[in-house]
């Protein structure tokens, strides 16, 4: 394959989608594909500025919408890596979910926390639980 290639993907950004598909399949979870972005009334209330923050929008004007992994009984996050997991917009948008949904949400990841990413979940009551191993063949 050609360098620059369209198809190439980088390798940090490969590790992360083989660390997501290994725990998906060790939680026996199916993968979400589907974009959820809250309403302009979501975007709008108190609670949605207490848990996101100021929303963000797209090129075309669309409000930032997330991908949640897998949204089985419970919603489920994969994050790999080696830096501390900060409290990103994805995150804080994926809180805010959980909570106007009324549906747990996990977050598996092998990366340490910040200080702040913890101050802004924990309350709403997203969970943080390790990577799960592998499954036995």
């Amino acid at each position: 394959m050609a360098e620059g290639h369209a198809n190439d993907i980088p390798a940090c950004l490969a590790s992360g989608l083989e660390a997501e598909a290994l725990a998906l399949h060790a939680l026996r979870l199916e993968k979400n594909t589907e974009v959820w972005r809250p309403s302009a009334e979501q975007v709008a209330s108190a609670e949605f500025r207490r848990i996101v923050g100021e929303p963000r929008y797209t090129a075309r004007g669309l409000v930032r919408g997330t991908v949640l992994d897998s949204v089985a009984a419970e919603f489920s996050e994969i994050k790999s890596g080696a830096s501390p997991l900060d409290s990103s917009y994805q995150l804080r948008l994926q809180t805010y979910r959980s909570v106007v949904e009324k549906r747990g949400l996990t977050v598996y990841t092998n990366r340490p926390l910040s200080a702040g990413l913890g101050r802004r979940i924990r309350p709403h009551g997203v969970a943080v639980k390790p990577l799960p191993p592998e499954p036995e063949p």
